[in-house]
């Protein structure tokens, strides 16, 4: 039988997974098995975009995922039982979820919306034969993984699967550390180093990203020789100091040694950094000295001091840098880290990540500020730049932005970082209609990202802003495989899966754009762009009619203080769509302050270049009728 002409195929990894006993969990307690349900979804359904994967179907307790990687599906499904063989600890054991998984590689028939095939249909039947915790996959799927992973497969021989020709061999997963009893003891506690280099380099992957300047997340070129400020100290100077142990027992000094030891090892790494000697930082050991002197014996612009505690099961991390010209606090956090996210690679990565963004933003603002009392060179105005934008979205803020990384640009043509934040700033102006020339200013940021790629190939959030300006150009299809290379790149770029949500919402996909929010937002809780990562989560929901979330979630984006004007557009039309009308109208009202002359025509010429998908159509018509109840004037 010949195909329908829009159907095409493609070879993928598919992912079945259901929850064991969830029926009985249903009639047992079922406002408790919706409640527990949900929480874990949150936690698991990220996983599976962080591993490349994209989200089928969730109905009730399952889940259907494809992948283009045999070895991604594998490693998810390994890192779901584990993850939530840990959740599983803090329960009792009747209450306790347990996922079955079966994963199988086929060849698929797909259209537009949805996929179809035996490859589906295997994956299923893996699944419902799998054991409680357990996954069991394909002869297909083994062929191509065995030997790639650090995993062992048990043949356990071929089955005749319902509705499916061929006997299947299958093969039983067995996970590093599982017990031979139980999957519910996956999670080991691996030893105390291994311990101690999760949370080094939880910290390393911090700093790493500060010795880029702090705000260029993993940029590939090196900087410029140092400039040494009015005291003597190069930019990138540091000290790591002894980290207190506050544990009370002696015999655990050599933990937050260790950590302090592996520190200031990974630090040195740093192309352009200066990074003082274990030996010399340890003279400092127990010595209450002011960082302002450690700073002038030592010739070093920064002091990084911390201290370790163990409590049980809990290692508590508390970090501070400190400017070691005026003693002042730049950045502090605490980490509270359990025994079992220790053994979670991902938590991990987490953790890191909001280390990272908060002190890479923090130290930006201050270099930025030290460089307005200079005379600033290329690197001084870049950091300057990166400070301005970091206080949008107002325009100001972003122009100036723009400005100081056309000065850097002009002193060093080949400054990555400055041509990525120009086009960066650009895609904001143009997202917020603030230059009467938009095409311009859009074809200025894909040149200015263009280049960037070309000089930093493997700078992730280059391809990162490439891909922004590909989706704003309605280029979607080139903009998603954009954003999975800035993720290939950096799996934990958060602002990457953000974007990437924010095209699944214009091709008629909002339904999938929710997991990848949800995943950055883990990865940076406290990120300067939460405001836009609320609102695609707002703009997700309105597409689907889920009038209720979409409110809460603008509110939450509004909330921050940061607002882009079309939450109060979502906000205006979810109101009107409840019958809220009272407040649809006090949303109007503001959206009118953010944009004069805004009207529902206006709506509609902006909406109607975004996207020809059919659904995509349907749900925004949905929008501008809900802004049209809600109040905003029609021309």
């Amino acid at each position: 039988m010949d195909e329908e002409p829009s159907m095409q195929r493609r070879l993928a990894a598919i992912l079945a997974a259901d929850i064991a006993g969830y029926s009985r969990l249903m009639h047992e307690d079922e406002p408790a098995t919706v409640r527990d349900l949900k929480a874990h979804q949150s936690v698991i359904l990220p996983l599976i975009g962080g591993h490349g994967g994209r989200i089928i179907d969730t109905a009730g307790d399952g889940i259907m995922a494809e992948f283009p990687s045999v070895i991604g599906a594998t490693e998810c499904a390994v890192e779901m039982q584990t993850v939530m063989a840990e959740r599983n600890q803090r329960v009792p054991e009747s209450r306790r979820m347990r996922f079955r998984i079966g994963i199988n590689l086929g060849d698929l028939i797909h259209d537009e919306t949805r996929i179809y095939g035996d490859g589906i249909n295997i994956a299923a039947r893996l699944e419902a034969l799998a054991q409680p915790g357990g996954v069991l996959v394909s002869s297909t799927v083994y062929d191509q993984v065995r030997g790639k992973l650090p995993f062992t497969f048990e043949d356990v021989g071929e089955r005749q699967l319902k509705n499916i020709e061929q006997p299947v061999r299958m093969y039983q997963l067995h996970i590093p550390g599982a017990s031979s009893k139980t999957v519910a003891t996956l999670v080991r506690l691996p030893a105390l180093t291994d311990r101690r280099r999760w949370i080094v380099w939880g910290l390393v992957a911090s700093l790493v990203l500060v010795g880029a300047a702090g705000a260029w997340w993993m940029g590939s070129r090196s900087f410029p020789s140092q400039r040494a400020d009015s005291t003597g100290a190069p930019r990138l100077s540091i000290v790591v100091l002894p980290f207190g142990n506050l544990s009370g027992d002696p015999s655990q000094d050599y933990f937050a040694d260790g950590i302090t030891e592996d520190l200031t090892s990974d630090l040195s790494r740093i192309a352009g950094s200066f990074v003082i000697s274990r030996n010399t930082a340890f003279t400092f050991k127990g010595k209450a000295m002011d960082a302002r002197q450690i700073g002038r014996e030592l010739g070093v612009r920064y002091v990084l001091e911390g201290s370790v505690r163990r409590m049980g099961g809990t290692v508590r991390v508390n970090a501070q840098l400190i400017d070691a010209g005026t003693g002042a606090h730049l950045w502090a956090e605490q980490m509270d880290v359990d025994q079992g996210t220790l053994a979670t690679l991902q938590d991990n990565f987490g953790i890191a990540n909001r280390l990272a963004r908060t002190l890479s933003v923090e130290l930006v603002n201050v270099e930025g500020r030290r460089a307005q009392r200079t005379d600033p060179d290329a690197v001084d105005l870049t950091m300057r730049g990166w400070s301005a934008l970091n206080g949008g979205p107002n325009k100001e803020d972003v122009q100036k932005s723009v400005a100081l990384f056309e000065d850097a640009l002009r002193i060093d043509p080949d400054n990555s970082q400055a041509r990525v934040g120009l086009a960066q700033a650009l895609t904001m102006i143009y997202r917020n209609r603030w230059d009467p020339e938009p095409a311009k200013v859009l074809a200025r940021a894909d040149e200015a990202a263009t280049r960037a790629i070309a000089a930093a190939p493997n700078y992730a959030h280059a391809h990162y802003v490439k891909a922004e300006v590909l989706g704003l150009s309605n280029r979607f299809d080139a903009a998603l495989a954009t954003y999975d290379r800035a993720i290939a790149l950096d799996r934990n770029h958060a602002a990457a899966y953000v974007g990437r949500a924010r095209n699944l919402n214009v091709i008629g996909r909002a339904a999938e754009a929710l997991a990848p929010v949800e995943r950055a937002i883990r990865l940076s809780p406290r990120d300067p762009e939460l405001y836009v990562w609320y609102f695609v989560l707002c703009h997700a929901n309105t597409h689907l009619a889920r009038d209720a979330q979409a409110i809460d979630w603008c509110l939450k984006s509004i909330a921050t203080g940061k607002t882009y004007y079309f939450a109060y557009v979502d906000l205006a039309s979810a109101y009107a769509w409840r019958g809220q009308q009272a407040e649809a109208a006090a949303a109007v009202a503001e959206l009118l302050k953010l944009r004069p002359g805004f009207t529902v025509q206006t709506l509609v010429q902006e909406g109607s270049g975004t996207s020809d998908n059919p659904a995509f159509r349907k749900e925004f018509q949905r929008i501008v009728e809900g802004a049209r109840k809600a109040g905003l004037p029609e021309s």
